[in-house]
């Protein structure tokens, strides 16, 4: 016997030979073939390849034969694993019920956690996960994410014991965006939950029994097997993807003999010999040998196995070198993939899941659709990104609790985004790296080195491979004032995966609804849908939160001035208004009230005995003296960037009668500061943005920024892409060159409106409304969002750029204000349009001819936080903030 194995393995050899000698000379007469334009050679070409080809199926038919010999002679003879018996398992040739039968097999049932609830007043529940021993883990499922792993698992259960169904059980994808938990949830909730399904099966199996008073039910090969399911924990990343498929595919068959022999795991008589044989095989370019290999070593498993796979999406993107590998990863996805996934064991339950779970998306849904299309099919559990602020509090509170020995320093509550993994990720850091007491500076540096870098990992891949069209349509999808088809514009798979995650407009057109993921997705792609990979220290002045806020500022007071501004009466004489604009203005109506109210306790609070009602009479202050008290209102009308209007309202202070008319103005106001900021206007330490004005109004109100962001997209999300691009149509109407003002006002009647209660004319309304596009293409960016405290990076709202609980404040002269110097003032000549022109150059800021404005395809490309002027102050290529 001893000769006979090295003689077989000689013989496999010369047959792996004979296959690469044949498969060589198939492809040249195959070119050949290809470059043939003579009838008559075509048909002597076409003889010899079909002769080839059949010589070549009797080899591989030898192969195989010869194989299976092989693996016979080596478990009859006890070799195969370096002289080892093959005993593991039940079905381990010679392995017996004695002294000498191996360990038992590790069951999910006794390994896995066991779930305990905890219901939440929000509807949530946090669920306690408890291992043997005292080992304890949270998980809060905000969005029933358990009830629907458990409905699949028991689905799963049903579809394991019946052989008579076609496809084995469907797999379950664990889905959500960058940083949402995901590896968590496959790890440790999924076996909980299957494990809690196994269970319960066994008990109604019990008591069928019991009520049918049988000694057994009909006899199944599943019977009583399914409770001894085991687990097996795959990650793609880990497997050896840079050779190519075949490498891959044979990194996984060691892995998967390397899990048999550590846990246990009963396999049939022959399997572990046969697939160490496959293992010694010489590579010869051929993925499909090692595939079958794969497939028929779990088909030979002889237990119910539940399949954690993490990181799958490497198992579609082999790779030689750095170059994907086309035609392994087309047999992965089309062949191994399907058959593994559709056609493979009934007994075995696959829960996917991985960081960049777009890729993986679009490679299920580019899978043949033939026998059973996969994308429609399975069932994904999309995990939440945002979570409510007693889920975040509860959380940071375990995360005490799990550190007795520190104190956790708040501020790390206040700058992250309302994200439980991203949270407990940046705790861990801080505890981890001794605490830093700069906290701002320790969470800025995350976000910068830990997050983006993760995102651009998990996002690059899908990213690279996407049309440039449909990168653009994903980073429309970032800003809810814009929006953007899903139908049209993105792969089936993209839609499958964004779709949880998207919330849809009043025009039908979608948006991302988490507020730091949208901001995470203006940072991996510049205006032209171009992928970024690097960022600077400035664009995380400010948190996610705030950033997102400041670009919904911006386009809300776009609208606010559209619709319900100076000119808005006049402007809907002569036509319908859009739709959506009542409905947007009841928004701007009960955030108008709200802050009424605040007002007028604010100065009933500061006058004493004299109450401050709103419309009240007698001594009662007016909606325009209560909005002139406050610090950040004067902050922004005294801006450099809305001088014309405030010499407007200083000559006409009784247009505006209405707390709704004073907000509209201060929203312009606003959306003037914001598209105008720049690095070199601030004074010690350069921010991108003015945090305090996008932190005034929310302030103002007693709201977190996370609240009022939420309550301004509530108002984007009303109207339609038409109402949006004629508001930027009519501040680009404005710009009529001259000055920091830029433009002219004619003096209103003093007459209220119906909605704004203004008397400005509809002309040219200056600097206020010269909105700056990007200059160099950023689709705006900063950084790490708060959504619990409203004093982070970037100025509390006690400081000079929108300090709040001062006294009242006079009205300043507005003709004594002296502008700010610097490189600004150079490009201070002209103002670009709003939106990018259809055609021609750029002409630089300052340099050339004002182009006539011209409505872009896409409003991304005029979005605020940085001035053109930057481009001849700072250089000709600036980060795309």
């Amino acid at each position: 016997m001893a000769d006979f194995i090295p003689k077989q393995l000689e013989e496999l050899l010369f047959l792996h030979r004979e296959v690469n000698e044949k498969d060589k000379q198939l492809d040249d007469v195959k070119n050949q073939l290809s470059q043939c334009t003579d009838a008559a050679q075509q048909a002597a070409l076409q003889s010899k390849l079909n002769q080839l080809q059949s010589t070549v199926d009797d080899l591989i038919v030898m192969r195989k034969l010869l194989t299976s010999l092989s693996s016979e002679s080596v478990c009859a003879g006890g070799a195969g694993s370096g002289g080892r018996p093959d005993r593991v398992g039940a079905g381990g040739g010679d392995a017996g019920a004695g002294a000498d039968a191996p360990p038992a097999p590790r069951r999910l049932v006794d390994s896995a956690a066991k779930l305990l609830p905890a219901p939440l007043d929000d509807g949530g529940v946090v669920w306690k996960l408890t291992y043997y021993g005292d080992r304890a883990l949270t998980y809060v499922d905000a969005t029933g994410v358990v009830g629907h792993v458990r409905s699949w698992a028991e689905a799963a259960l049903r579809a394991a014991r019946d052989q008579e169904w076609g496809n084995v059980p469907t797999p379950l994808l664990v889905s959500g965006l960058i940083k949402t938990g995901k590896s968590y949830t496959l790890e440790h909730v999924v076996p909980a939950v299957v494990a809690e399904a196994l269970c319960k099966q066994q008990r109604a199996e019990q008591q069928a029994k019991q009520q049918q008073q049988q000694q057994q039910l009909v006899d199944r090969a599943e019977d009583g097997l399914l409770a001894g399911m085991m687990v097996l924990r795959l990650r793609g990343d880990q497997l050896d993807r840079s050779r190519g498929a075949t490498a891959m595919l044979k990194s996984l068959l060691h892995l998967l003999l390397l899990w048999a022999r550590e846990e246990h795991v009963p396999v049939r008589a022959g399997a572990l010999a046969a697939a160490e044989a496959d293992l010694v095989w010489p590579d010869i370019g051929t993925p499909s040998m090692l595939g079958n290999a794969v497939l028929s070593f779990l088909k030979a498993v002889e237990v119910p196995v539940l399949v954690l796979c993490d990181e799958v999406q490497s198992l579609f993107l082999p790779t030689i070198g750095d170059k994907l590998d086309a035609a392994g990863a087309s047999y992965m996805r089309d062949t191994f993939m399907k058959q593994l996934l559709v056609y493979g064991p009934h007994t075995v339950l696959w829960c996917l899941t991985g960081s960049d779970m777009a890729q993986t998306w679009i490679n299920i849904a580019r899978m043949p659709p033939n026998g059973c299309a996969l994308i429609v099919s399975v069932c994904a559990a999309h995990l939440p990104a945002t979570y409510s602020a007693a889920h975040v509090h509860s959380v940071w509170q375990q995360l005490q609790d799990r550190h007795p020995d520190v104190v956790l320093d708040r501020r790390l509550l206040e700058l992250c985004p309302r994200s439980i993994a991203l949270l407990t990720m940046l705790v861990r850091a801080w505890v981890g790296g001794s605490c830093p007491s700069d906290v701002d500076a320790f969470v800025r540096n995350f976000m910068q080195s830990k997050l983006m870098d993760e995102s651009c990992r998990e996002w690059k891949l899908s990213l690279e491979a996407m049309p440039v069209s449909q990168r653009l349509t994903i980073l429309d999808l970032s800003f809810p004032a814009v929006g953007a088809r899903i139908d049209t514009g993105l792969h089936s798979g993209l839609r499958f995966y964004l779709r949880p995650h998207l919330e849809k407009r009043a025009d039908g057109l979608y948006f991302l609804r988490d507020s730091h993921q949208r901001q995470i997705v203006r940072f991996l792609l510049d205006k032209d849908g171009a992928l970024r990979d690097s960022w600077t220290d400035l664009e995380f002045s400010a948190t996610l939160t705030q950033l997102d806020g400041g670009w919904n500022l911006f386009y809300l007071g776009e609208f606010a001035d559209y619709l319900l501004g100076p000119s808005a009466s006049r402007r809907w004489q002569s036509k319908e208004p859009p739709a959506g604009k009542e409905d947007f203005e009841a928004k701007l109506q009960a955030i108008a009230a709200d802050v009424a109210i605040k007002l007028c306790e604010a100065g009933a609070a500061a006058g004493g005995d004299q109450q401050q009602q709103p419309g009240g009479g007698g001594a009662a202050l007016g909606p325009q003296e209560l909005w002139e008290r406050q610090p950040w209102f004067q902050e922004v009308l005294n801006s450099d960037w809305n001088d014309r209007d405030r010499e407007a309202y200083v000559k006409n202070k009784l247009a505006r009668r209405t707390h709704l008319a004073m907000l509209v103005f201060y929203l312009r106001l606003s959306r003037n500061v914001l598209g105008h900021t720049k690095p070199w206007d601030r004074e010690a330490g350069s921010k991108l943005l003015d945090v305090g004005v996008i932190e005034a109004l929310p302030g103002a109100l007693g709201q977190s920024l996370f609240e009022f962001n939420e309550a301004m997209v509530g108002a984007l999300r009303l109207l339609s892409r038409c109402t949006v691009q004629a508001a930027a149509a009519a501040f680009s109407a404005e710009l009529s060159g001259g000055g920091i003002g830029g433009g002219s006002i004619d003096e209103g009647s003093g007459e209220d409106d119906s909605s704004s209660g203004s008397g400005l004319s509809g002309g040219a309304r200056g600097s206020s409304g010269g909105g700056l596009r990007s200059a160099t293409g950023g689709a705006g960016s900063t950084s790490s969002g708060d959504g619990h405290g409203r004093s982070s990076s970037g100025g509390g709202r006690g400081s000079s750029s929108g300090g709040r609980g001062r006294g009242a404040g006079a009205l300043p002269d507005h003709h004594v204000l002296s502008h700010r110097a610097g490189p600004a003032a150079a490009g201070c000549g002209h103002r670009p349009p709003l939106v990018y022109a259809t055609g021609g150059s750029h002409g630089r800021w300052g340099h050339g001819e004002q182009r006539a404005p011209t409505l872009a395809p896409r409003l991304r490309v005029r979005l605020p936080l940085f001035a053109p002027a930057a481009a001849a102050a700072v250089g000709p290529r600036l980060p795309c903030w």
